[in-house]
């Protein structure tokens, strides 16, 4: 579905992707996570061309994105759907017309029809009477879910998420992994997700991807990754206290 062929990208004398080779499978929600500055929101960002690779080609589908231009770049860009990290919704507009901005803006559709099709998004996500409020009168958790609900409303192919759960409470992080993988089942679409949250990634990842120095060193199912020896994962499973308990708890007083 998504194949990354030997794909470098460099920033000034810092290169950020090395050589980076791997592929995602149609249906299947794939988990990149790492460090801050390893890459993993480069990486999402070079499937829609936001960035061009400085060597490698990237596939989506028979498509070769890193190449494509002009009408051929806006047709790939179709088949997919994102949900930025901060939700990125416009303050001035009511969450309907927020959901409903990407047919407005890439389709002569009847407003009448983007309003439908707006509540029906709203609705997948559990937001079934929010259409008229603002962003201001959401919590961050609903906010998300708007942006989860715009993501969708053009029947994506592949669905991008960066940093899905940044900012939120533990159980409104939960209730946005619900929805993720809700949304893979119901809908059939291929869920990429970058992020932080490493017990968000083993909850929804059909597999997991630990991106370091550039380059993947770990792909793997949730249960094998956990019991990966890579120094690297090793490091990542105990900095979040998934393979070695706190002091608190160790040594309690």
């Amino acid at each position: 579905m998504i194949r990354f062929e030997h794909v470098s990208k460099q920033f000034g004398s810092k290169k950020v992707l090395d050589d980076l080779s791997f592929e995602i499978e149609k249906g299947e929600t794939f988990v990149i996570i790492g460090r801050s500055g390893m890459g993993k929101s480069v990486t999402i960002k070079h499937m829609v061309r936001l960035l061009s690779p400085d060597k490698g080609r990237i596939w989506i589908g028979d498509d070769l994105v890193s190449e494509a231009r002009g009408k051929e770049l806006s047709r790939i860009r179709l088949r997919f759907g994102l949900l930025f990290q901060g939700s990125a919704l416009l303050q001035w507009l009511t969450a309907g017309d927020n959901v409903g901005l990407p047919l407005r803006q890439g389709s002569n559709m009847p407003q009448e029809d983007v309003d439908r099709l707006a509540e029906e998004k709203l609705k997948l996500v559990d937001l079934s009477d929010v259409f008229h409020k603002h962003p201001s009168d959401l919590s961050g958790g609903m906010q998300k879910r708007v942006g989860l609900a715009r993501a969708i409303i053009t029947d994506p192919e592949i669905i991008l998420y960066d940093e899905p759960t940044s900012g939120l409470d533990p159980m409104t992080s939960r209730t946005i992994d619900a929805l993720i993988e809700s949304l893979r089942v119901k809908l059939g679409v291929t869920s990429v997700v970058v992020t932080h949250d490493l017990h968000s990634a083993l909850s929804i990842g059909t597999r997991i991807a630990l991106l370091e120095k550039g380059k993947m060193v770990e792909i793997s199912t949730p249960q094998e990754f956990i019991r990966s020896k890579h120094p690297a994962v090793r490091d990542f499973l105990d900095a979040n206290f998934i393979t070695k308990k706190p002091d608190w708890e160790t040594h309690p007083s």
